[in-house]
């Protein structure tokens, strides 16, 4: 394949620059790259605007002249692979889109955030799997959005398809922690949501900068240190008497449904007695749709018994993880303990030392669950038949147990080995 610049003079002061791309016999084209020269300050050897110290554009502009090469290449040879070089018009088309010149109407055809502007709005009608997405993605979505619009505020940049590199990533990682104050976890959520983006635009068929499937266009993440309860503190929990509170009693019957269940909070506060099969709960699941079946433990038989067989009162998830630091507070959870929560006065949540009943939220079930039947031997693939974890690797993360705790695991595991050494 060739490209080449070239003017035609004619009468007027200032030519048109022209580019011409051709590629054996499958494609010939020519079109204007807006550009225009004195004939004379053209260097047709050198390809390239010559350097005046009348012309204080020149390096500019010559600059653009080679970015504009290497843009078409990459886009030919990644339009040819796709069967997308049909059209007469490809290659003005290229030229324009390099350029950015597109009206409002079809600046996503462009520039990065008008795309995803559109995504966002469709959002809701778009199909995941033949499945409509889901509003809590389509939420992420927006947040991210947000971002990236507050981010070339803050840039003075409209970014396009290919400036969407390595460069883009340093930079917006870093305005992040430093003007928005996001934690690595929350970047990294937003980061992930923009190379789903970026294959988006590439699936329908625009040209984004390869460099976002790079190793280093990463997510970052912070070492979680999540809460949760052993047995012990969730029969403290259990067996304390809230008679004195209907709110309270209320919240730490739901709260002993989720800790006895693993589900999420999505999921055990929508539990009917309709989900009650015998001995069991059948439910799918909001997040994942797994159809999940899991056996009654006896604390959760004893609170349906309790209220003659009906389910406590449904709250929202905001009450609910308002209400059991306090349900927590009461019973005495109170062990100093460190995790993310946040410090009187203050809006975000950091890293530090806290009571213990001010961290407990409720995804402190799912973890309490998970990891208090890992601590009591039983199988990690009988755990995940009741959690929906469908990898060993996505379990695990899900396991908190105290330095006590793995060391008795430990030793438990040791003193199996003598038995079974001494019984061969």
């Amino acid at each position: 394949m060739n490209l080449k610049y070239f003017i035609i003079r004619g009468k007027n002061k200032y030519h048109s620059l022209y580019v011409r791309f051709w590629d054996s016999k499958r494609l010939d084209q020519k079109a204007k790259t807006g550009i225009s020269v004195l004939y004379d300050d053209w260097s047709e050897k050198k390809q390239q605007i010559k350097i005046r110290v009348a012309n204080n554009n020149a390096d500019y502009l010559n600059s653009q002249l080679r970015e504009l090469e290497s843009f078409i290449v990459n886009k030919y040879n990644y339009d040819n692979t796709i069967n997308q070089v049909n059209s007469k018009k490809w290659l003005k088309e290229s030229v324009a889109q390099f350029f950015g010149r597109v009206n409002d109407v079809e600046e996503y055809k462009v520039y990065f955030v008008p795309w995803v502007t559109k995504f966002v709005e469709e959002a809701p009608n778009r199909l995941h799997n033949g499945k409509p997405i889901k509003l809590r993605s389509v939420k992420n979505y927006k947040t991210a959005l947000n971002k990236l619009r507050d981010f070339e505020v803050y840039q003075k940049k409209r970014y396009r398809f290919e400036d969407v590199d390595l460069n883009f990533h340093q930079n917006f990682v870093n305005y992040c922690r430093n003007i928005e104050k996001l934690n690595n976890n929350s970047i990294g959520n937003i980061i992930s949501r923009i190379k789903t983006f970026c294959r988006e635009i590439e699936f329908d068929g625009y040209t984004i900068n390869p460099q976002y499937k790079s190793k280093k266009f990463n997510a970052p993440k912070n070492e979680t240190f999540d809460t949760y309860l052993n047995e012990e503190e969730i029969d403290k929990i259990f067996n304390h008497d809230f008679s004195d509170s209907e709110r309270l009693d209320n919240t730490r019957d739901l709260f002993v449904i989720g800790l006895r269940t693993g589900l999420r909070v999505s999921d055990f506060l929508r539990i009917k007695k309709e989900n009650i099969l015998g001995s069991v709960i059948n439910i799918t699941t909001l997040k994942t749709e797994q159809n999940l079946t899991i056996p009654i433990h006896p604390q959760l038989q004893q609170t349906l018994d309790k209220r003659n067989g009906n389910f406590p009162s449904v709250i929202s998830d905001q009450k609910f993880n308002k209400y059991i630091k306090e349900v927590c507070k009461k019973v005495g959870i109170d062990a100093l303990t460190y995790g993310s929560g946040i410090k009187e006065g203050e809006k975000k949540k950091v890293l530090d030392v806290f009571p213990k009943h001010e961290l407990i939220t409720s995804h402190c079930c799912r973890r309490s669950f998970s990891s208090n039947l890992f601590a009591s031997g039983i199988d990690i693939s009988v755990i995940m038949k009741a959690t929906g974890h469908k990898t060993e690797a996505q379990f695990i993360k899900y396991i908190k147990l105290s330095q006590d705790e793995h060391v008795k695991k430990l030793r438990d595991y040791w003193d199996n080995q003598k038995i079974k050494k001494v019984k061969s």
